[in-house]
């Protein structure tokens, strides 16, 4: 079974991620594994994947790519593939690679979306994790030893980022609860709850998944 944990930056998708995947004897996919496997698959530098890996490209990024993907339309039958959907698709593989081989948690890279909603073969747990603006600002400032105006910049950049990602390249809306089946608010549950809640979903998932198989 897949665990797939969208979340707002400040929001404990790393403690929730870390809970769930200890419960669960899982794999568990974050931003540090995920980037490490892509440099190794890919040879990219960590600097490089950091800046692009759930980042959409600029406006001259996307001018380059259909100009590069019309010129390989021409030349044959190929279908051109930018870095960025190389790096999605990489991502992906690795996902599935982990779940063929047991229980998976991956944090980020556009969720469920991101997995083809359903990928054949594996249940996928879509949990969504969000919390106030400032609740969240505090969080990270603690997290990470730094200001409260400099949490608020990467807050704010953070949250445009992934938001502007998913919806590029996947044509959908992360806060859509629609695609999730729990989502939880860590600031009005606490993480206590949030973490207890998501625990209990993924290992009920895998009973009735271990039931079906067998």
């Amino acid at each position: 079974m897949i665990v797939s944990i969208s979340r707002e930056l400040g929001a404990g998708g790393g403690t929730v991620g870390e809970a769930v995947a200890k419960a669960l004897g899982a794999t568990l996919l974050d931003e540090r594994t995920v980037l490490s496997a892509l440099s190794e698959r890919l040879r990219l530098s960590s600097e490089y994947l950091e800046k692009t890996v759930e980042h959409a490209p600029s406006l001259g990024q996307i001018v380059m790519s259909n100009l590069a993907r019309s010129a390989a339309m021409m030349e044959g039958p190929d279908v051109y593939q930018t870095r960025e959907e190389e790096i999605i698709e990489t991502v992906r593989t690795i996902v599935l690679d982990h779940a063929a081989k047991g229980h998976v948690v991956v944090i980020g890279h556009g969720g469920i979306a991101m997995l083809g909603w359903q990928p054949r073969g594996h249940k996928v747990l879509a949990i969504l994790l969000q919390a106030g603006h400032q609740w969240r600002v505090e969080q990270l400032a603690r997290r990470f030893s730094i200001d409260l105006d400099e949490a608020r910049r990467r807050i704010k950049r953070t949250d445009e980022a992934r938001a502007q990602y998913q919806k590029y390249f996947f044509h959908s809306n992360m806060y859509d609860c629609k695609q999730y089946d729990l989502a939880l608010n860590t600031e009005r549950l606490g993480l206590d709850v949030a973490v207890s809640l998501a625990t209990t979903a993924a290992l009920r998932c895998a009973e009735r998944e271990t039931i079906r198989v067998g």
